[in-house]
């Protein structure tokens, strides 16, 4: 899912002196060493390469430790200070780390690093392939901020300004794609492509021939091993629910599709024992998602679990955020959690409060998103059977 995304559009650059760790790591640890920094005005981001996770540090604390499994050769992390500073770094082996300073002294800029292990601060100036891009860029990236200030307001509602931005967005994708062909082989094209290139069409309804036009491009251009890692197949994925998006609704079979519970065993809805299973797509930060928690639970209340099972399914980022709310909810019933919306986004759940009653059969009996969940109706459904 393209969503949350940073309007700025940063952008990451890789250094010709990269190590290649990637071919064999599957998880990083980094120390990030703070000095003079208040943490309140600290975010850090991390990258894993399908999830991007947002950190803050607790308050006087001097260093964080991020020790994450990944699903890139080369994990990012993005650090923003005062909502002005924002840099951002390849992490290029399993173990680095960061030294982030603060100086009211320095001129140019207060917030700086220095002395990194393993670290590959990301800009325009060491890499001259992303200048060389940039530049032949310069036309048309001038016209965006300029067009967003004026059209900002409309670009949903008016179908001109729409259109206007959609054939900016292709030529810049254009110039962009022509570019990253010549060095596919250099994990930056491919990372280039994935934030740039498939950022820019978060900004684009329904257009499946101009998503098919991109996979046949993705899929001949970039070589199997970044394909086949985690990041590359979750692209892949995302491109084709473009193409070919899964709409759920009432009366069709549900895709199959397993998210794991808590103990990290699947979750069956067909041929289960229980005569319904609903699904219910949430996170603990939704408000109409909590406030709907107390239906979920007279639900539970109501029914024995031969006849209902209750699966509550998290696209929380922050497991801890996840657990938390569970408990402090007493949610006494089954949870997944599908990080970023991976697994959820390929069935076409792009937002949350969703809610869905199978039956038997995996077939879908009751749909709803957003509003309220009409109870008595999921009520007359199951004693019906």
């Amino acid at each position: 899912m393209l969503t949350n995304k940073n309007l700025c559009f940063v952008a990451f650059a890789m250094l010709s002196g990269f190590c290649c760790f990637g071919q064999g790591y599957n998880r990083v640890k980094v120390k990030i060493n703070l000095h003079g920094i208040d943490n309140e005005k600290l975010v850090v981001r991390f990258d894993d390469g399908i999830v991007l996770d947002e950190l803050k540090p607790n308050q006087g604390d001097s260093t964080l430790l991020i020790d994450r499994p990944i699903n890139t050769p080369y994990p990012r992390i993005g650090i923003i200070y005062n909502r002005k500073y924002c840099e951002n770094y390849f992490i290029d082996d399993n173990v680095a780390v960061l030294n982030l300073f603060y100086d009211a002294n320095k001129k140019n800029t207060q917030v700086y690093s220095d002395k990194n292990i393993n670290i590959t601060v990301i800009d325009t100036i060491s890499n001259k392939f992303y200048g060389d891009l940039r530049k032949d860029q310069e036309v048309e990236l001038s016209r965006l901020t300029p067009f967003f200030k004026k059209h900002g307001h409309e670009i949903r509602t008016n179908d001109s300004v729409k259109y206007e931005l959609v054939s900016l967005i292709k030529a810049i994708n254009a110039k962009s794609m022509n570019f990253l062909a010549a060095n596919a082989d250099d994990f930056f094209s491919f990372y280039y492509f994935k934030d740039q290139v498939l950022g820019f069409t978060s900004f684009m309804e329904s257009d499946s021939e101009y998503f098919t036009h991109l996979l046949a491009y993705y899929n001949s251009t970039f070589p199997e091993k970044f394909r086949q890692t985690g990041e590359g197949k979750q692209i892949a994925t995302d491109l084709k629910q473009h193409i070919s998006p899964v709409l759920l609704k009432e009366n069709m079979t549900m895709p199959e599709i397993h998210f794991k519970d808590s103990h990290g065993d699947s979750i069956l809805y067909k041929n289960q024992k229980e005569n319904f299973v609903l699904l219910d797509f949430w996170a603990s930060w939704c408000s109409p998602c909590v406030q709907q928690i107390a239906d979920i639970k007279a639900l539970a209340e109501q029914f024995s679990t031969d006849s209902l099972k209750i699966v509550s399914i998290s696209i929380d980022r922050d497991s801890i955020s996840h657990i938390n709310s569970i408990k402090q909810h007493k949610m006494d019933w089954v949870h997944s959690l599908d990080r970023g919306a991976v697994l959820s986004g390929s069935l076409g759940v792009t937002s949350v409060p969703t809610v869905l009653l199978l039956d038997r059969n995996r077939k879908i009996v009751y749909y709803k998103n957003g509003g309220k969940l009409d109870v008595d109706r999921i009520r007359a459904i199951i004693r019906k059977d």
